[in-house]
């Protein structure tokens, strides 16, 4: 549908003549979109980091912030509204403007933007239209506006009222095409697309719920130790160690170091890294396996660290002897 409503033109004059065009998502979209925010979702939840859960944020608003809110058409111009701000599309040098079929849309592929993610926009190439640019949410509704400079490609609810409306300025356009659902190559391109992320995104979740690399590599020298960890790597100086209180504590009896809430690290069933909050109320860094024998280096300054090794009580025996303290 379209609504009319004035707008105040650049020299300050109204225009009554300023069309308001929704535009919806199909199907696809909604699909698409659901099943990337739920995956992400996934994600956040499997890793508990604020950072993953930040950016799984920052994607899915730019997503939605990108997107074609709706369309409104002067009559020097078409505009897309987005919330990052208007695209115009100048119809001072309008060649043509139609509903699509199936033939322009023949041989689609994305260059660069959004294949169903609230919506389809961005860079796009057919075979029949050349590069062109899409602010679409609707494959089915998909209307043709080709200028000398460019050819855009929007979806308004009403495809009739709009071409009608955008086919007065142009007079060489032939009369109003009827709109033809979009059902070609474009249609198996996106759901190969769609199935192709979630595939992936489902792979990536599996693959971090089974992680384990059992018990993280530790490298002691003269003057430092150095937990080797895929996400969260740490080197400890031994002038920043208090020797005197290196223990081994037992999270089954020592409750005061039983992790309670991962702060920012990663954590599965089998394993768990980064900076993690104790029932003692301290945050440490904590790199555990499957074992709750631990060794508890605790800082002269700095970091509380608990680190999983293969014999705890050798392992400071030694850590004290190459330190130069009394075992």
């Amino acid at each position: 549908m379209y609504i009319f409503k004035p707008v105040l033109l650049r020299d300050g004059k109204r225009d009554r003549h300023m069309n308001s065009w929704s535009a919806s998502y199909d199907r696809t979209t909604k699909v698409v979109t659901a099943m990337v925010c739920l995956l992400l979702i996934g994600v956040a939840a499997v890793t508990r980091s604020w950072i993953v859960a930040s950016l799984d944020a920052i994607l899915l608003f730019l997503g939605y912030a990108f997107s074609a809110q709706g369309y409104e058409t002067l009559p020097d111009s078409l505009e897309i509204r987005r919330l990052v701000g208007r695209v115009r599309v100048p119809l001072d040098d309008l060649l043509e403007v139609r509903a699509a079929g199936r033939d322009d849309l023949r041989g689609a592929i994305r260059l660069w933007g959004s294949g169903g993610l609230f919506g389809y926009y961005g860079l796009f190439r057919t075979s029949q239209l050349g590069v062109c640019k899409w602010y679409a949410t609707d494959r089915g509704k998909l209307v043709v506006v080709r200028t000398a400079r460019q050819t855009v490609l929007v979806s308004p609810d009403d495809v009739a009222g709009f071409v009608s409306a955008l086919g007065a300025l142009a007079p060489a356009t032939p009369g109003l095409v009827s709109a033809t659902p979009v059902v070609g190559s474009v249609v198996r391109s996106q759901v190969r697309t769609a199935l192709v992320a979630i595939g992936f995104a489902l792979a990536l979740v599996g693959g971090l719920l089974l992680y384990s690399p059992g018990i993280p590599a530790v490298t002691v020298t003269r003057d430092t130790l150095a937990i080797a960890d895929h996400f969260y790597p740490f080197t400890l100086r031994r002038a920043n160690v208090d020797l005197d209180h290196v223990q081994v504590v037992d999270l089954r009896t020592d409750k005061a170091w039983k992790p309670t809430l991962r702060t920012n690290g990663f954590a599965n069933s089998r394993y768990r890294s980064g900076w993690f909050r104790v029932s003692g109320g301290k945050t440490v860094r904590l790199y555990q396996a499957s074992s709750p024998r631990l060794v508890l280096l605790p800082p002269r300054t700095g970091t509380y660290v608990l680190l999983e090794v293969k014999d705890p009580e050798a392992f400071v025996a030694d850590l004290r002897r190459q330190w130069g303290a009394n075992p």
